[in-house]
Order: structure tokens, then sequence, then C-alpha cells
């Protein structure tokens, strides 16, 4: 098949790009600019004419493309293909599902309607997602374990590196309250954090964390096997992709989940939410090296049996068949 995969959600689209190809699919990916999309919704109709510009220029691109199926990534720029009339697979990742404003409410509902098939990506987002479309499927988001790989075992660091943005969709007043607490009570727990979020400035100010600019993708594993535990994020309680690749790194993590009728066996990690509880559960595993390399072992066991890039491009390759397959009988009735 001819598949095109448009924007790059945590690197979903161009490892699942990779994978298809392997699969022997021809398979182009595309990147929207995505003009304004940092702007607040409600000044966001001043960027519309340019963004109208854009999903023109895209439509004429897949449309010259003449591919099979599309695969779109993120539940309003389902649109383009409500537009452009051709058939597609829509995702959804997260925030465009859980903070759909008035401008982008009526794009996701039309999208979702229209598309051959839906994919979400964390069980978080399942009732909210199968209220729209009561056929969309969970995909869990794929890892490329042979890029996120132990570089060294847990046992060989004491470091924490926490994992997830310093926002409050994940959590980082819990983070940020652990954090202060062990400043206290165990200074020789150092934290490393990446700058950029909106508490930036208060994690600064702990004695107990550096902070490091963002990180090009490919520097991830070499900074996960240099940190002997991993905290991830406690507000939502579904793993991202950051917990996940920590967790393939064999790292162990430390973060809320509370959705294990999502898998066949729950994830090895700590579960913790509150910032005492946090602390607690670091501390713990910063004084135990042998706890430390047996969780993380599991934990990389794990996202190879539920996590697995084939399997998510095996998914894909299935729904894209379907959809196909729709459409060719469509042509011909």
């Amino acid at each position: 098949m001819r598949i095109c995969e448009i924007n790059d959600i945590a690197s979903v689209a161009s490892e699942l790009s990779a994978s298809l190809r392997q699969r022997g699919h021809t398979v182009e990916f595309i990147q929207p600019r995505l003009v304004g999309g940092s702007l607040n919704w409600a000044v966001k109709p001043i960027v519309g004419p340019a963004r109208a510009i854009e999903w023109a220029y895209l439509i004429r691109k897949v449309k010259a493309g003449n591919f099979d199926v599309v695969h779109i990534h993120y539940a309003y720029l389902g649109m383009l293909g409500v537009l452009g009339k051709f058939p597609f697979l829509l995702h959804c990742h997260g925030s465009d599902i859980r903070e759909m404003t008035p401008y982008t409410r009526p794009m996701v509902g039309r999208a979702l309607a229209a598309a051959g098939h839906v994919f979400y990506a964390t069980p978080d987002l399942r009732d909210a997602v199968l209220r729209m479309r009561a056929d969309a499927e969970f995909l869990p988001n794929p890892v490329d374990t042979a890029i996120f790989r132990p570089l060294a075992p847990a046992s060989a660091s004491s470091g924490v590196f926490l994992c997830s943005s310093l926002t409050d969709i994940k959590g980082a007043v819990r983070m940020l309250a652990a954090c202060s607490e062990l400043a206290i009570s165990r200074p020789d727990i150092q934290f490393t954090a990446i700058a950029g979020g909106d508490y930036t400035a208060q994690f600064a100010a702990l004695p107990n964390v550096r902070l490091i600019p963002h990180q090009p993708r490919a520097q991830l594993p070499h900074i996960l096997s240099g940190h002997g535990v991993v905290l991830g994020q406690v507000f939502l309680g579904a793993l991202g992709m950051a917990e996940l690749e920590a967790m393939a790194t064999a790292r162990p993590v430390v973060a809320w989940f509370r959705f294990d009728n999502a898998y066949a066996e729950p994830p090895p990690m700590v579960r913790s939410v509150d910032g005492r509880d946090l602390a607690a559960a670091i501390a713990r595993l910063v004084d135990d090296p042998e706890a430390r390399d047996d969780l993380g072992r599991r934990a990389r066991a794990w996202v190879e049996r539920n996590h697995s890039l084939d399997a998510a491009a095996r998914a894909v390759e299935t729904a894209a068949t379907a959809v196909v397959s729709r459409r060719s009988l469509e042509m011909t009735a």
C-alpha cells in the first residue's frame, strides 16, 4: 500500500513510517507547519487565513501522492481528510481530546465521524473518544526498544530523572513537593529535569534539582541510562511516551497509573501520586540498587510485550487494509 503519515506526535508517526516500510509499504511522512499552533484558542482565528493556505497545500500534496490511505495524527487535523475527501485513519493523542475548545470541538467531531478508523493512544482518552466514535481502538504508543535500550544498569547511578514536562497536566506541583521534601530530608538525592515548563523557575530554585535544556531525541537513551530512577507524570494516571521510553531503558519508574484494565498485565512500576509518597518511593529505590535493576528489567520486558513497534505497525496495516477494501467496494457498487 501507499500510505501517508501526517504530523509527528511523540515521534509516533515517524516511527510507524519506518516500521511500515519494513513491512513492505511505501510510506511518505509529512510534518505540517501548524501555523499558530501555540496561540490561545480565543485568538487562533487570526491565523485562520494562513492555516487555510497550509491545509489547502497539504490536501493538494496528499492527492498528488495518490495514496491508498492517510494516517493523520491529532484529532482536529482529521479535517484534512474531511475537506480533501480521501480515505484516512485518525489517531487521537491527548490534548486534542482532553482540551477541546469551542474552536476545535466541531472539527474533532466531524473528523472522528468521517475517519475510516480511529485510534487513541492512551487509556485515559477511552471514554471521551468512545462517546464520539464507539468503534475506536486503543493503540498503545509504539516504543522502539532497539533505540531505547539500557546503556548501563539502573544500579550504576542513584540520580533521579524527571522525564515529564514541568506542567500542571503532568502533575508538576506534586513532583515539586517531592523534590522539596527530599531537599531537606535527603539532600544526597539529586534530580535532573528538562527546563521549559510552567514550573521551571520553582524547580530551578531547589538546591537538589539540575535543569538541562530541551534535548534532541537521540540523546534521551543516554540521559535516561545515566540515572537510576525516573519520576514520571502523577496527574492523569496514564503512561505517556516519556515514561514508556524510560521503562524501555530498564529504569524503575515512579508515576501514577490507574488503568490496569487497558492491559492483559499491569505495568511493573512504583505507583504514587502525592508529594510525600513520591518522596518515600524515590528514597526506597535510591537506597536499593538491586531493586532498581530488578524493576527496570521487568519494566523493559513489559514494554516489549505491550508497546511493540511492530505490533503497532501491524494494527495500522490491518486498519488501512480494511479502509482500502471498503473504499473499493463503495466505488464498484
